[in-house]
């Protein structure tokens, strides 16, 4: 199991090339300290499709919610074997060999179109290494998989030892979250419309998890929103390896207040070294609606 230690001690490795797609909601920084290179997937709001960049180039997190606020719908597509192919050729071309992590294929059939990218291009560039991680993740999930691989990257560790690593590690990356707005889940089939009612009328809150096979899974129901994040801080107490070694990340969906209220909670409670603030993007945000709040971390089990 890895955690971390002191990140000045990772070194620059770039003989391969770390690549995964916008699901992953990774910050600039933790783009800039890995060097991962980031797949824009598509959203459609307001009848045009905009491209979901971590920067926020074309259209930011805050903007994107207020509109939901106002009630519009968001809608998002997978990537294509041709866009993925586009976007992975360049770099076999460069001579770097590719490890690329996708977003959950239990949730979406990115992962599908991934393959058929590699296969093919494996066909072309067959002197290059180019390896396929199913994340099994979600969201700031995937993005924490991928900054620990980065990391493994910086620290010297080749493109097949890291696979390794990942396949064996992706299953301890835990997903913890609360959604504000039930209608979400019911809209993704995870909630009656009765259900969905009820909950919002009692101020009910779920709070579910990504399982082992990837799939988004309600766990539990509290009530009020302030318990439903005490519930994420206790789920961390109850399945987390060392908190002294553990990089926690905290994202929300236009709410930086609350997601700092969990964090230094979780802060004044726990010895915990690094702690990462982010935003959920367009298109993982087209599924939970505004101010939901989503904690990951390396843990005993998911």
């Amino acid at each position: 199991m890895f955690l971390i230690s002191k990140l000045e001690d990772y070194m620059k490795d770039n003989t391969y090339v770390l690549i995964s797609d916008s699901c992953s909601d990774m910050t600039p920084e933790m783009i800039e300290e890995t060097d991962a290179k980031i797949v824009p997937m598509i959203f459609r709001i307001d009848e045009n499709d905009y491209l979901d960049y971590p920067d926020d180039r074309e259209m930011s997190s805050h903007d994107f919610f207020e509109r939901l606020r106002n009630g519009k719908r968001s809608q998002t597509s997978q990537i294509t074997p041709s866009r993925y192919i586009e976007f992975i050729e360049p770099f076999l071309k460069d001579g770097k060999d590719v490890l690329l992590v996708v977003f959950s294929s239990a949730l979406s059939s990115t992962y599908t179109s991934a393959i058929l990218a590699v296969n093919s291009l494996k066909e072309k560039y067959p002197e290059r290494i180019i390896d396929t991680i199913d994340s099994l993740a979600a969201a700031g999930g995937q993005g924490y998989l991928v900054y620990m691989l980065g990391l493994n990257r910086n620290n010297g560790m080749n493109i097949e030892e890291n696979k390794k690593w990942g396949e064996e590690n992706k299953l301890h990356v835990a997903h913890w979250f609360t959604i504000d707005d039930l209608m979400y889940l019911k809209r993704g089939g995870r909630l009656s419309a009765s259900k969905a009612w009820m909950g919002t009328l009692l101020t009910l809150k779920p709070i579910l998890h990504v399982d082992d096979e990837g799939r988004l899974v309600p766990m539990e129901t509290v009530r009020g929103r302030k318990q439903a994040v005490i519930a994420l801080m206790n789920h961390f107490e109850k399945t987390a390896y060392d908190p002294s070694k553990n990089v926690v990340m905290i994202a929300h969906a236009d709410d930086i207040a609350t997601a700092r209220f969990l964090g230094e909670k979780m802060k004044a409670k726990f010895d915990i070294p690094k702690l990462i603030y982010g935003n959920i993007g367009p298109v993982i945000g087209s599924h939970t609606g505004s101010n939901a709040i989503l904690l990951f971390f390396m843990a005993k089990h998911r």
